[in-house]
Formats: C-alpha cells, sequence, structure tokens
C-alpha cells in the first residue's frame, strides 16, 4: 500500500485451497496467481497489477513449487518465474526441480528472470553437493546472478537470476516482514509504466440535461439517415450526432489520483524502521529494529479492525465486506491467438471470439431427425416423474401388485417380470442413445453410472452405446448424495465440511474479536444445515451437524475472550452457547420446523417412514402443551416456544 510496486513475488505463502485470492487482494488494484502446497507451509504466489498484460505459462512438472508468467510490455515478453525450494529437498528432489527449470527455460525464446527462495548458497566459499549442482545449472543455461546480498544471516539464498543482466538495472535488500526471517529484495525490470492518468474527463454530474434533451430532439434524425446506404454510415452518423451533444454540454474536470496508503502514523513509522534497517547490522540496532517492527505490524493490525469495524456498523455493510472478500477477484488477461501471439486489433478479437464460440457446437449435418407418431414412445414410459403413471406401467408388468395400509404401493415382482423391467430398461436407455445421434447430440457414456435401492437381487448390468454402466453405491444427485440405502448420512457430512470451511473464511475474512458482529456472521454459513433434509435422526448425523457450531464458538471463546489458560479454562459447549445467545442446532430444528398448526401424527409401520422428519414433526407437536398449541399466531406461537423449557427435552427425541 505504501511502495505499490507493479509485481510482489512470494515464497513460503502458506495458502490452501480453503482461502479465496480475493481475501488476500482486498480492494487492492492486483490480481494474484498462486500455487499452494497440498500439505502445511509452503507455496509461492505472484501479485500483479491488474492493467498488466501476462499469460500464464503451463509447467512442465506439478510436483515443484513454481508460478510462470510471460509479462508483456514494451512489444516484448519477458519470462518470469518464482521458485520455492525446501531445504528438505535431497539430491535427486533437486535435479527433479533443475530438470523442470531447465524445460521452463527452453520452451521460450524470451528473455527469462527466475526468482525465489532456493535454500542453497552457490556462491559460499564451501559449496555442498545441492549447491555445486545448481552452481552447474546457471553455468550451462547461461544464467547469471543479479546480486551478492546475503538474505538470511550471512547467506545469500534468495536468488534473482536472469540470462540477460541488463533487464535487470538496479538491484537493492529491503527490510524483511516483522514474521519474517529473510530479507526481501526490490528491484526494477525495466518497468513498464502505469498507464498516465488523462488530465482532463467528462464531468456527467454537472450536465444540463433539459438543455442536452432539448438539443437532441431538435436534430432531424430522419434527414440525417435519409443520405446512409448501409449500417455502418447510420452508426457513424448517429455517434457524431451525441458526441456534439457531448461536447457542448457535459463539462470537464480533474481526476483525483487513486489513494492506497496507511495513516500518517503507520506511515512515519515505517520511514523508522527503513532507517533503522540501514544500520541492522550493529547488536543495538538489531534490538530497536526488531521492536520497531512488532510495534508496525501491531499498528497496522490495529488499524485494520479500526477501520473494518468502522465500516461495518450495519448489518447490510458486513454482508456486502464479507461478500467482496470471498467471492473470487477475476481479471482478464491478454488474448492470445492459437500461434500463442498476442491479439490487439478488434476484428482479431473478435474472430478468436467467435472460433472459440463455434468450437462448442456441432456443424449442422442438414438432415431432419424423422418424428415419431407417438408422443412418448413406450421404452420411455418409465421416465416420465408422475408416480402414478409409473405404478400404472409397472402394474402392467407385473402380475401381483398390492397397496398397503399406509397408501404406499407395495409391488411384488416374479422372476419373469423382473427380467421384462430391466429389458424394458435397457430399451430405454438405448432409445435415449439412439434419440442424442439422430439429433447430433453428444452423450458422454463414460460419466454415466446406475444405483440399486431396496433390493437384495443381483443388480442387472446396464450399457449405452456398448459401454457398461458400472453399479454405484454412493452418487451425487442435483447435489445430494443418494446411497443405495437411502440414508443421508454422506449428504450431511458433506454439508457440513462446507459449513466449517465456510465458517473458517467468514473468521478470515474479519479481523477484529467483537463478538455482536462475529456473531451476525452465523447465518452466512448456517444456510448449509437449516433444512429439513439435513434433519436426521441418527445420533451420529447429529453430532455431525452439530459439530460445526462447537466449533463456532470455540473459536469465538479463543478470539474475543482470550486466556492462557485454554484450553483447559474453555467453558463447555453449553455455556458458549448461552454466553452467546444461540440455541443448540437440534432445539432450533425444533422451533423453525414445528410452527405449523393442524398438523396429526400419521400412523405407520415402515421404520424409514416413522424416522422421516414430517412425522417426526407431528410426533413432537403432539407432546407440546395446549398454551403452544393454542396461540393465535405463528409469532406467539415460536414465542412460546421459545421460552418453554420443553425444548431440551424434544430435542432429544431427535
Amino acid at each position: 500500500m505504501v511502495s505499490q510496486p507493479h509485481i510482489v513475488f512470494l515464497t513460503e505463502t502458506w495458502l490452501s485451497n480453503k482461502i479465496p485470492s480475493s481475501l488476500i487482494i482486498g480492494a487492492l488494484p492486483y490480481t494474484i496467481l498462486r500455487f499452494d502446497r497440498s500439505s502445511r507451509g509452503g507455496g509461492v504466489a505472484i501479485i500483479i497489477r491488474d492493467y498488466l498484460s501476462y499469460s500464464t505459462v503451463t509447467l512442465p512438472s506439478s510436483e515443484h513449487e513454481i508460478t510462470c508468467i510471460d509479462l508483456f510490455h514494451q512489444s516484448a515478453y519477458i519470462r518470469l518465474c518464482v521458485v520455492y525450494r525446501p531445504p528438505t529437498y535431497s539430491l535427486s528432489k533437486s535435479e527433479s526441480l533443475i530438470t523442470c527449470l531447465s524445460d521452463i527455460h527452453a520452451s521460450s525464446p524470451h528473455p527469462i528472470v527466475i526468482i525465489g527462495d532456493f535454500n542453497s548458497d552457490s556462491l559460499c566459499t564451501h559449496p555442498t553437493p545441492i549447491d555445486r549442482l545448481f552452481l552447474d545449472f546457471q553455468i550451462s543455461v547461461d544464467l547469471t546472478h543479479c546480486h551478492m546480498f546475503p538474505t538470511r544471516g550471512n547467506r545469500c539464498i534468495d536468488w534473482i537470476i536472469a540470462n540477460d543482466p541488463s533487464l535487470i538495472p538496479t538491484i537493492s535488500i529491503v527490510p524483511p516482514f516483522p514474521s519474517c526471517d529473510h530479507s526481501g529484495l526490490s528491484f526494477s525490470l525495466s518497468s513498464p509504466q502505469s498507464p498516465s492518468l488523462p488530465s482532463q474527463i467528462r464531468d456527467f454530474t454537472r450536465v444540463d440535461y433539459s438543455a442536452f434533451f432539448n438539443y437532441l430532439l431538435s436534430v432531424d434524425w430522419f434527414s440525417l439517415f435519409c443520405d446512409c446506404p448501409d449500417i455502418d454510415s447510420i452508426y457513424s452518423a448517429f455517434s457524431s450526432a451525441i458526441h456534439s451533444a457531448i461536447d457542448l454540454f457535459v463539462p470537464y474536470r480533474t481526476p483525483r489520483p487513486p489513494s492506497l496508503s496507511y495513516p500518517p502514523h503507520i506511515r512515519r513509522l515505517i520511514k523508522h524502521r527503513d532507517a533503522l534497517f540501514s544500520k541492522v547490522h550493529l547488536p543495538s540496532v538489531r534490538i530497536l529494529f526488531d521492536q520497531c517492527s512488532k510495534k508496525l505490524l501491531f499498528e497496522i493490525d490495529k488499524w485494520t479492525r479500526y477501520s473494518t469495524r468502522k465500516k461495518l456498523s450495519r448489518v447490510n455493510d458486513l454482508y456486502r465486506h464479507i461478500s467482496s472478500l470471498t467471492k473470487p477477484k477475476l481479471s482478464i488477461p491478454e488474448l492470445v491467438s492459437p500461434q500463442n501471439l498476442p491479439v490487439f486489433d478488434s476484428i482479431s478479437k473478435s474472430n478468436l471470439l467467435a472460433s472459440e464460440f463455434a468450437s462448442h457446437f456441432t456443424l449442422d449435418d442438414g438432415c431432419l431427425p424423422s418424428l415419431s407418431s407417438s408422443r412418448v414412445p413406450p421404452s420411455l414410459s418409465l421416465f416420465t416423474f408422475f408416480p402414478h403413471e409409473v405404478y400404472k406401467s409397472l402394474r402392467k408388468l407385473s402380475p401381483t401388485c398390492s397397496t398397503g395400509h399406509d397408501a404406499i404401493p407395495q409391488i411384488i415382482f416374479s422372476k419373469c417380470a423382473y427380467a421384462l423391467i430391466t429389458k424394458e430398461f435397457q430399451s430405454a436407455l438405448n432409445c435415449v442413445f439412439d434419440w442424442t445421434q439422430c439429433n447430433q447430440l453428444s452423450l458422454s457414456a463414460s460419466k454415466c453410472s446406475h444405483i440399486r435401492i431396496g433390493s437384495k437381487q443381483a443388480s442387472p448390468w446396464y450399457s449405452i452405446n456398448s459401454t457398461v454402466l458400472p453399479l454405484e453405491n454412493n452418487v451425487r444427485d442435483l447435489g445430494a448424495q443418494v446411497r443405495s440405502d437411502l440414508k443421508n448420512s454422506s449428504s450431511i457430512k458433506m454439508r457440513a465440511q462446507k459449513a466449517t470451511s465456510k465458517m473458517f473464511l467468514l473468521l478470515k475474512a474479519l479481523p477484529f474479536n467483537c463478538p455482536s458482529i462475529l456473531i451476525l456472521t452465523k447465518p452466512m454459513f448456517f444456510h448449509y444445515l437449516a433444512s429439513p433434509f439435513w434433519n436426521p435422526h441418527y445420533s451420529s448425523d447429529i453430532a455431525t451437524l452439530e459439530k460445526v457450531q462447537h466449533t463456532f464458538t470455540r473459536q469465538l471463546f479463543y478470539r474475543c475472550f482470550p486466556s492462557p489458560d485454554y484450553p483447559l479454562s474453555l467453558p463447555s459447549y453449553s455455556d458458549r452457547i448461552k454466553t452467546f445467545g444461540l440455541r443448540a442446532l437440534t432445539e432450533r430444528s425444533v422451533i423453525d420446523r414445528t410452527s405449523s398448526f393442524g398438523i396429526n401424527i400419521e400412523l405407520t409401520t415402515s421404520t424409514p417412514r416413522y424416522h422421516s422428519f414430517p412425522v417426526r414433526i407431528s410426533r413432537w407437536y403432539s407432546q407440546l402443551p395446549d398454551s403452544i398449541r393454542t396461540a393465535p399466531n405463528i409469532r406467539m406461537f415460536k414465542r412460546r416456544l421459545e421460552n418453554h423449557p420443553i425444548i431440551a427435552h424434544l430435542a432429544k427425541l431427535t
């Protein structure tokens, strides 16, 4: 925010896929390119200004922490690569890294600059075998060290190497981050200049719109367009008239430069720290430098918390702020032709867009498919969404069909009828495939599968275009995990994981420790759990959902009420939710889902039906006292229900 560099190269970012890039960048005019380590630690990133034109480079190997771009400026390319080599790399692993860098270097004719933390000092007087390995690599590919500054202690383990040293005219060592033990490196790269701000821009807030409209009404549009032979000349005449009106009635103003800076007291601390860094080799100055760095980190953190909290005084502002940080920040890099050349003119861009759009469609063969006289082919009768139609179709095939007392069809198939149903279903799949072929549509049979629900018989094998469909025990359908035993455990676990991930993301986005504001973020992840479909009756599933709120309240206590005695002095879950004014999820489901009137108890002998959510609701409702059930409206019903001790009892019945 102070230096406003064009590009920042970072190593050991410690980022993961749970942290979106927008949370790191915030409102700053930058884009971030990342390579995150799958495990804890590591990672590299490039933070680049929005207006710079670049293209990402496909890496020959994904096992190393490397991010590479081709920066386009001044009608030329420069390949920029950031690398992190952990100190735990063995000799063979280092050889693999060198092979990958050699391929990146050889795959482009452009100049290349490699920046990174190699944890190797190839300039030392007594190099190790790994140091000699990197030294041989630099000599073999004609790369040159552009600096000899020690970046950690007296070792030069952070490198800037290039095949053309003239690309980097100046390099300087800069103070490290307060939490980092490596000094930073600042260098210029024939730096592309930021686009110059226009000296004057149109000010549409000071327009006399009545005079503007009267001017446009006075234009004789028919006479203006009568001599135009084609649409292009009509558009040019129309544009000329509009621009003439803008020149007459829209004044100019001087734009304000963008402001991205810390307050004065933090800028003074940064200047003082930089002055101490020039004498950091002295022991007494080193102590002052460390103290200044810690104070700077504290002041930045304090200012960030205060400024964010001040902006989020209303709930809508809070949700808008979190949404801006959690949504991905997209940027449009330069367009590149199939020949890997940059595209600048409008005609080439239009043709490139048209070819990309057309590539996703099938060329029509001109043949119209024959239309069947029947609205629905007989083999597709089983694909209707109406249960009574499915029931009638199955009844035609089954010699025996009865209905239980709870109005659920109970169908008994003979072996002959079972074979007919299997044959009919395969015929339906063949019909679907034939229809797609006739209409020039593609059907990916490799992505298809089938699931067998509620039968102990050996499942038949189905196929599409000779591709056998695998039998699955757990499939994803419309966002829900459907199991062969129709239990919701998989879906509940997935929803709980999403809610937990969203919860941590929200807590990372808010830098302050105010309980009254942090509690407001609960609805933003609680909606993953608050649904009748995810309201289970198994104790293990209930514990899975409840664990999300366990974690949420524990994190709030750690942040809002810090204590050196944690975790021994951490209150119990019931005490935590009382402190924050929350309810257990099981209790909340009772309040949210029983606020209906006229609920009757359904009698059923089916175990799954007995434990289903609607039947459980009727049992809960029947146990409520008359003072609650006779409430005059839903609002009064909920109020009486929340204040009654029977809530805890009903929650246990789940």
